[in-house]
């Protein structure tokens, strides 16, 4: 019998919607470390995730529900620094 970690039973996050944490993070950021309030950070991080995710709705048929949860995942990590601040 092999040991097994606890921590691989836990319920993980797809990575796809890991991705849109860490992109959406990397955009917040950078538009902050570039002059933007983090708000405005978030704000601009959340435009560019709706324009993507609309594209996506209309060529790869991903459903509405998805486009907008991972919309929202995207400004999660800016909203959240500015929110702490």
């Amino acid at each position: 019998m092999t040991w097994t970690n606890p921590l691989d039973r836990l319920p993980q996050v797809p990575q796809d919607w890991a991705n849109h944490i860490i992109y959406g993070g990397v955009l917040g950021i950078a538009a902050h470390l570039a002059g933007l309030t983090l708000v405005d950070a978030a704000v601009l991080t959340f435009v560019v995730s709706a324009i993507k995710k609309g594209v996506d709705f209309v060529k790869e048929g991903e459903s509405a529900a998805m486009c907008i949860g991972k919309t929202i995942v995207s400004c999660l990590w800016p909203l959240s620094i500015a929110i702490l601040r």
